[in-house]
C-alpha cells in the first residue's frame, strides 16, 4: 500500500501502547517459544502451486459465522494476521507499538504474524538501536503467539522502506533472522521491484508483492489508488527477473476518498459508488468514479462543504483475474501463495464465489 500501509479499522488500540512495550522490554530473561507447524501442515502447504490465503487486519481476531464459511469453501488454510504496529514517539524518542491484535478465537491453520514498522520508526531509530529493536520485536511475537498458543513457521515485515532507511531496516531484518527459527518474508512494493538499484533486496527468504496502493491517494487527480492497470503495467515486466521468490496479495477493500480545495481530507471506508449515487448532497461528474458536494451539510459522519470532492474506489472481480493471468506469467517461482485482503465480510460480499476461487486457485484460469 506507493507508500506507508493505510490503515482501515477505526477501532484499532492505540491506549496504553508504551506501558505494554516496556513490558515486553523487561522480559530479558523470556524463554523462546516458537512451535513449528506441523509435518502434515508443511506437506499440505507445498503439495500445490498454489496456496489460498487471506490478511485479517482488524483489532480483534473474531471471524464471524458467514467469514468462516468463505474460508472452508475456498479451502483457506493459511491467515497473515497483524499482530502488531511498530511506530516512532516523538516525545519519548523510541519506537512504540501500537494496535496489538486481540485473539477471541483461536485460527485454525497456518499463521503468519505479521508486523507493520513505519518508515519514520527507521528514520528516527540510532544505529544503535537497531539490534535492540530487533529483539523487542521478536519478545512481543512470541509473547502474543505464547499467549494465545499460536504455531507459526513465518514471520512477516511490513514496512515501504525508503533508499535512507534502506541499510538500517535490512540489518534488523537480518537480526530478526537469527532470532526466529523459521524464514522471515516482507512485504514489497510495485516500485521497490522496478528501483532495486535504490530500494535494494531485502535479506529475506520471500517477498509479498502488494498489488495496490499503486497510484497517490493524496492527490485528487488521481484515478484508482488502489489500483491503476496503466500504472501497474509501468512495473510488471520487472517481476520476472526480481531474484526473491514472490506471492502476491490481491485487493478487496474498497473506499471513498475526500478531499477539499484539491488536499486530501479523510477516507470513508466500505463506501461505493452505489451509496454516493443516492446521496441528493451530491453531483455525479464527468468520471463515474467522481462526486461534487453541492452544499455544506452534516453527513456520512463528517462536516461537509460545498466543493469537497468524493472518488470512490474499489476494483473489480474482472479487473483482478485479468491481473492474476498476468502475475502468473510474469513470476518465475514454482510455488506461490495467492492472498486476499482482507477478511472482512463487506468486502467479501462485493465478489461472488467464482471470482474469490479463480483468484485463490491453482485451476486453470477463464
Amino acid at each position: 500500500m506507493t507508500g506507508k500501509r493505510v490503515r482501515f479499522e477505526a477501532d484499532q488500540i492505540q491506549a496504553k501502547c508504551f506501558c505494554v512495550w516496556s513490558a515486553f522490554w523487561l522480559l530479558s530473561g523470556c524463554f523462546f517459544w516458537l512451535a513449528c507447524q506441523s509435518t502434515e501442515q508443511k506437506k499440505a502447504e507445498s503439495s500445490g502451486s498454489v496456496t489460498p490465503s487471506f490478511y485479517h487486519w482488524k483489532s480483534t481476531y473474531s471471524p464471524t459465522r458467514p467469514e468462516l464459511e468463505q474460508l472452508k469453501m475456498l479451502h483457506v488454510q493459511k491467515l497473515y494476521i497483524h499482530f502488531f504496529d511498530v511506530d516512532w514517539d516523538a516525545r519519548r524518542h523510541r519506537p512504540v507499538p501500537k494496535a496489538f491484535v486481540r485473539f477471541r478465537q483461536k485460527p485454525v491453520g497456518s499463521v503468519v504474524p505479521v508486523v507493520f514498522i513505519t518508515n519514520r520508526t527507521l528514520l528516527n531509530l540510532s544505529p544503535a538501536g537497531v539490534a535492540e529493536l530487533a529483539a523487542h520485536i521478536t519478545q512481543a511475537i512470541t509473547k502474543i503467539s505464547q499467549q494465545n498458543k499460536i504455531h507459526f513457521s513465518e514471520v512477516q515485515f511490513d514496512c515501504d522502506w525508503s533508499p535512507r532507511t534502506r541499510d538500517r531496516y535490512f540489518r534488523l531484518l537480518s537480526l530478526l533472522a537469527k532470532q526466529f527459527p523459521c524464514p522471515l518474508s516482507a512485504t514489497i512494493r510495485l516500485h521497490q521491484i522496478k528501483y532495486t538499484d535504490q530500494t535494494g533486496i531485502p535479506p529475506v527468504s520471500r517477498g509479498m508483492l502488494m498489488l495496490y496502493n499503486v497510484a497517490d491517494w493524496k492527490r485528487a487527480d488521481t484515478r484508482n489508488s488502489i489500483y491503476d492497470a496503466d500504472v501497474a503495467n509501468q512495473y510488471m515486466s520487472f517481476l520476472s527477473t526480481y531474484p526473491l521468490p514472490l506471492d502476491v496479495v490481491l485487493p478487496l477493500f474498497r473506499w471513498t476518498i475526500v478531499y477539499r480545495h484539491n488536499r486530501f481530507l479523510t477516507f470513508l471506508n466500505n463506501l461505493d459508488r452505489k451509496t454516493l449515487l443516492n446521496c441528493q448532497f451530491l453531483a455525479p461528474q464527468t468520471d463515474s468514479t467522481r462526486f461534487m458536494a453541492l452544499r455544506d451539510t452534516v453527513a456520512l459522519g463528517l462536516t461537509i462543504q460545498r466543493g469537497d470532492l468524493f472518488r470512490a474506489e474499489a476494483v473489480t472481480g474482472e479487473t483482478l483475474v485479468n491481473e492474476k493471468k498476468r502475475l502468473v506469467r510474469q513470476i518465475q517461482n514454482q510455488r506461490i501463495t495467492f492472498a486476499l485482503y482482507h477478511l472482512d465480510s463487506t468486502a467479501l460480499s462485493a465478489y461472488s464465489l467464482e471470482t474469490l476461487q479463480t483468484l485463490l486457485g491453482n485451476g486453470p484460469l477463464p
